[in-house]
């Protein structure tokens, strides 16, 4: 079928990287059929394929092997999971019709295993037949095979196979690979360069240099080795550990980068991006038409940035930088194009915008132009797309006068180069005694913003609908009962909000023709998260021990909970859930492998417990749960403090209060909006405010409040 019917997902790769365990899982996500091509040939046959091969040979095994995968790609009415054995690729007749599928639409992901890993786990099990040959050896011959007949490229970096942080990235990849929609590019948007040489040494700061950002930059030729089996590895644990869209990119020594290899290894290593399924790809236009035009060609999903760099300090006119422009632009095949110029003259400036904007009028496509150095840093003041930038964790800046992204962001507010007078609201019911308004409305004065955030108390979609619609919305905070109403009318979700399943942060972005785009996300998984990790990392330094958890709820909180709770370091084995309704407690559970409970009462030495049932319900919640003094977050809260948080105060839990997590979202959604890090202080000098002294909040939140 072509990409007008049912687009299918096509595994392929060795036997034990994973088709069979992760195709399942991802099946299960994307509500499809899984298919193993395998277990159909023995259904068809009646008999075992080592069986059949020895009675009829394995020439005649593989021409089945090519008609049987033909006729399921043709026969299937709705797009499936579809898992291949391991030596698919090994005769001209299934390469064709995996090639043709690619070309038809369907997505065919080659699954990769480190092979050593591989080999370890088939020579491990005395039950597994014996291998005709090393895996090596196999894994040698068929590799280039694999390579040309895949769309896409997925690594699972895990020596023990598919975990769920494995799950969740081949997820996400399909669905990028399976909408046959690029990521739209939007305007006012800040991209970080990540100049490591190592990107595990990036892990752990990445949540702060996320924070402001809108895209990663991913310097391939910065890492200490630039191979094609490297730079995949390196990919894949940013990947992971990124919550944002990733640019690949390659820069030659030539283009001020660091990569010295030849045409032919730049772009091996440029359609590597495309097949990992990277959002955006760097492509330099010094480089031949042939090969520039074979990945414009082959890009797929990816969006191309044709880029030109010159750190010579030579001065161009607006007519010499158009013609720049205007020859990346490859007749339009290029998706945006990238001009960076080093320049000690500050009238540099002047004459790149003029290209700029003549550029983006006559073209309408996206058009970054940047003036390197100390006198061209207003250029990237006034850049509106994927203006590049640094953070102070930064090994080092990727270009002269790079600014931070804190600083980019402040000098817009100073310049007024931001909106003015938008409206920010918070909908649901109840909210009335929401502190949200007093939280935002201090942030954006301390930003010096003009915006306002104000309420829209409703349970009716329509009626929130008729605000975010509206020309001055600039973005809002989502409560019960609407996280999950809102959630598809969004045009952009974050990949937590699609896996959580709700929406509680929506932000208005503009795409290049000036429409209005809105971004779905979701905070409350992070500030839960942080919150939660924290305490648990406190009580294992003090008894060595991971800890146990507890969900109590299943609605829109909860399923941000669970999320949260699968990511914490320390949590032992899976999580528990409870629900007084239990099938919606089943609902959740297999979605992120947790365990329903039924009868509270009968479990003990539960280390963590999450609540996000409202305040009247906490009676569904013994005392012996509470006598262990677990770490309790109580998601409510109410004047005088909620009944459950007061009941785990006088049992000596480690209390988190649910006005701590509503502070630490808002100051994430805060970010989102203004781009900036939070006035946390400001914000918790609000809450308090709001609350008065009723919680306590003046002792949770006392580091916060010295910070002014």
């Amino acid at each position: 079928r072509s990409a007008d019917g049912p687009r299918h997902c096509i595994l392929i790769g060795m036997r034990g990287a994973g088709k069979t365990t992760m195709g399942r899982e991802l099946a299960r996500r994307t509500k499809r059929e899984f298919v193993d091509l395998d277990a159909v040939f023995v259904a068809e046959k009646g008999t075992e394929i080592i069986d059949f091969v020895n009675a009829n040979g394995w020439p005649k095994f593989r021409e089945l092997e090519a008609d049987l995968l033909s006729s399921v790609l043709k026969e299937k009415t709705e797009g499936v999971v579809l898992a291949c054995g391991g030596g698919v690729v090994e005769t001209e007749g299934c390469r064709a019709v995996l090639k043709k599928a690619g070309k038809q639409g369907h997505v065919v992901v080659h699954m990769q295993r480190d092979i050593k890993d591989v080999e370890a786990y088939l020579t491990s099990d005395p039950t597994r037949p014996p291998l005709p040959e090393a895996p090596s050896v196999a894994w040698a011959r068929r590799e280039p095979l694999y390579k040309d007949c895949c769309t896409h490229e997925f690594l699972i970096y895990s020596k023990t196979g598919a975990d769920d942080a494995g799950h969740e990235q081949l997820h996400a990849l399909a669905l990028r690979a399976l909408s046959a929609t690029p990521l739209p590019i939007l305007q006012d948007t800040v991209t970080i360069s990540l100049t490591y040489s190592d990107m595990r040494q990036a892990v752990s700061d990445l949540p702060d240099i996320e924070k402001g950002a809108d895209v990663l930059e991913f310097r391939v030729d910065l890492l200490s080795d630039c191979s094609l089996d490297n730079a995949r590895m390196h990919y894949t644990i940013l990947r992971q550990a990124a919550t944002l869209p990733i640019i690949w990119t390659v820069r030659s020594k030539g283009q001020g980068g660091a990569f010295a290899g030849s045409e032919q290894d730049m772009f091996e290593l440029l359609a590597l991006g495309v097949r990992l399924g990277c959002e955006f790809v760097d492509m330099e236009g010094n480089w031949s038409g042939q090969c520039k035009g074979a990945l414009l060609k082959s890009k797929g999903m990816s969006r191309i940035i044709a880029s030109y760099h010159d750190f010579t300090d030579k001065s161009y006119s607006s007519a010499e930088i158009s013609k720049i422009f205007k020859d990346l632009h490859h007749g339009g095949q290029a998706d945006i194009v990238k001009v960076a110029i080093k320049t000690p003259n500050p009238s540099q400036m002047a004459q790149m915008e003029y290209a700029v904007q003549t550029f983006i009028a006559q073209y309408s496509t996206p058009a970054v132009g940047l003036c390197m150095g100390a006198a061209g840093k207003m250029s990237r003041v006034v850049n509106r797309y994927l203006t590049f930038s640094t953070h102070p964790k930064m090994p080092g800046k990727a270009a002269p006068g790079q600014l931070n992204a804190e600083e980019v962001r402040r000098l817009k507010v100073e310049l007024g180069l931001l909106p003015c007078g938008l409206e920010f609201f918070l909908f649901g019911s109840p909210i009335a005694k929401s502190a949200s308004p007093a939280m935002h409305n201090a942030a954006f004065q301390a930003c010096g913003l003009d915006w306002t955030y104000g309420r829209c108390e409703t349970e009716d979609i329509a009626k929130a609908m008729e605000t975010i619609t509206s020309e001055r919305f600039g973005g809002g905070s989502v409560t019960i009962p609407l996280k999950e109403e809102v959630l598809p009318r969004m045009d952009i979700l974050t990949d937590s909000a699609r896996r959580i399943g709700a929406v509680n942060t929506i932000t208005v972005k503009r795409s290049v023709d000036g429409s209005r785009v809105l971004v779905g996300d979701n905070t409350d998984w992070v500030a839960i998260h942080r919150l939660i990790e924290e305490r648990v990392a406190m009580r294992r330094l003090r008894t060595g021990q991971s800890q146990r958890a507890l969900l109590v709820g299943a609605g829109g909180t909860a399923k941000a909970a669970i999320y949260a709770l699968s990511k914490v370091k320390g949590i032992e084995g899976p999580v528990l859930i409870f629900n007084r309704t239990t099938s919606r407690a089943e609902a959740l559970a297999p979605e992120f492998g947790a365990q329903v409970v039924t009868d509270l009462s009968l479990l003990s030495d539960i280390g963590v417990v999450v609540s996000t049932i409202p305040p009247d319900g906490h009676t569904i919640i013994p005392e012996s749960l509470l006598a262990s003094k677990p770490i309790m977050l109580d998601a409510s809260y109410m004047p005088g403090g909620a009944p459950l948080s007061n009941r785990a105060t006088k049992a000596g839990c480690d209390l988190l209060v649910g006005p701590h997590m509503l502070f630490e979202q808002a100051t994430y959604q805060s970010e989102r909006w203004v781009g900036m890090a939070a006035k946390r202080a400001v914000m918790a000098e609000a809450i308090c405010k709001h609350f008065q002294a009723t919680l306590s909040l003046e002792d949770v939140l006392a580091h916060e409040l010295r910070q002014q």
